[in-house]
């Protein structure tokens, strides 16, 4: 009986899980959630992730947390170019990176609820998957 509700359980979890992954991923492609991005200055590199997403699912994978699928998903999903998934992933983290001097611009100009540490440097921030420029190029691909 415990094995049997346990393995209902598992299930109720893993539907639920993937639901969210799905509503959420969505989300993000339409525009109504906004993606966090977290600065780290030396060397320069943006780091995104998603403050609103419950910690349960935050659980590390062998090589690749929900989280990260979710912003893959996003991508893959705001571009609808299926062949992306070929990729090695991070999609999201690698076109923030790729192009640093555009992605200053698009964070210059779209920034929401940016956060600054006390030398006024913008150490964290969030954005519209749609006002990352290198994303909008994806879709020409």
């Amino acid at each position: 009986m415990k094995k049997d509700q346990f393995t209902e359980n598992s299930k109720e979890f893993e539907d639920k899980k993937a639901n969210l992954i799905e509503n959420t991923v969505k989300a993000i492609a339409k525009g109504e959630m906004l993606i966090d991005v977290r600065v780290e200055l030396s060397p320069l590199h943006y780091h995104p992730w998603l403050s609103e997403l419950p910690d349960e699912f935050r659980q590390e994978k062998e090589y690749l947390s929900d989280e990260e699928v979710i912003l893959d998903d996003a991508v893959l999903a705001y571009s609808r170019h299926g062949t992306l998934r070929m990729s090695t992933g991070c999609f999201l983290e690698n076109a923030l990176n790729g192009n640093v001097k555009q992605t200053q611009k698009d964070f210059a100009h779209h920034a929401v609820d940016p956060k600054f540490d006390e030398n006024h440097v913008m150490t964290d921030f969030k954005i519209k998957l749609e006002d990352i420029t290198a994303v909008n190029m994806l879709k020409i691909l």
